[in-house]
């Protein structure tokens, strides 16, 4: 299971093409859409994030219970915003398609019993700084920036179908995009991930470490499989401009074949479009 999950996980992060790449903190943005307001959820509980801005690493048995496992004691509470309105799929850049079809033929342990999503949206954070398109079936969103243990302002957005079903658990897709100006001064791609690597490794089977480089964004790519004895898969990027003016981190759950073109689809297109 492993080398087909390295195989489908690693291939759609390092396949991506993106437009643009020069030195500056700021991307342009053209006419990219925005999402429109629809009807609002209920607020979630509260999130089990931990103040640094990664997804708490659930401790599930490969035979679990159907309730999910009690999550760590809460922090701050991320409340989804109104889901976005549906517009047409990303489209992605030449060659993508055949190889994503590719990974999906080489998947054996991801659920394949699922659509294709329908389509895709662009989403942003409560401040405009981060932008991404996810599908629009993930209809739970919270982007507000917070402050950490020392004091750093970070800019973050999460997405997923079920925000409280991502972090708790290895049984719901989702994203998690942060990226600080900040947290530049003393850290950078490589030390993002070395942050996190233990923690994952302790509940899923480390596949490595790999370059990344979007033609945007260079940095190292963290891929794990089988995660609290699911077929789960979960990459975490370490990313820079050219500029090194800000680090990124993003985290995507993957848990079904239709995750990998949302993988893609992210780390196709999102951007740091304002001062973080």
């Amino acid at each position: 299971m492993a080398s087909r999950w390295i195989a489908a996980l690693l291939a759609a992060a390092l396949l991506l093409t993106a437009c643009g790449g020069d030195d500056a903190d700021v991307a342009d943005t053209g006419d990219t859409p925005t999402a429109t307001e629809a009807d609002e959820p209920t607020e979630a509980d509260e999130p089990t994030e931990a103040d640094d801005g990664v997804k708490d690493v659930p401790t599930i048995e490969p035979a679990a219970p159907t309730a999910p496992p009690a999550p760590p004691a809460p922090t701050a509470e991320p409340a989804p915003t109104t889901p976005p309105a549906p517009a047409a799929p990303s489209t992605p850049p030449p060659g993508q398609a055949d190889a994503m079809d590719d990974l999906g033929g080489a998947m054996g342990g991801a659920d394949d019993s699922q659509p294709p999503y329908s389509s895709y949206v662009t989403i942003t954070d409560d401040t405009g700084a981060i932008q991404v398109d996810v599908p629009a079936e993930w209809g739970e969103v919270d982007g507000r920036p917070y402050t950490d243990e020392q004091g750093r302002q970070l800019f973050d957005v999460r997405i997923a179908p079920d925000l409280e079903g991502f972090l708790n658990t290895w049984d719901v897709p989702g994203l998690i995009i942060t990226a600080s100006r900040e947290v530049a001064q003393t850290e950078n791609e490589v030390t993002l991930l070395d942050e996190t690597v233990d923690a994952f490794s302790g509940v899923c089977t480390y596949l490595g470490r790999e370059e990344y480089d979007d033609g945007l964004y260079t940095g190292h790519a963290d891929v794990f499989d089988a995660c609290g004895g699911t077929p789960t898969g979960y990459i975490i990027l370490g990313a820079v401009p050219d500029s090194r003016a800000f680090v990124i981190r993003v985290q995507v759950q993957v848990v079904g074949e239709r995750d990998l073109d949302a993988l893609a689809t992210a780390l196709n297109s999102f951007l740091i479009v304002g001062d973080v």
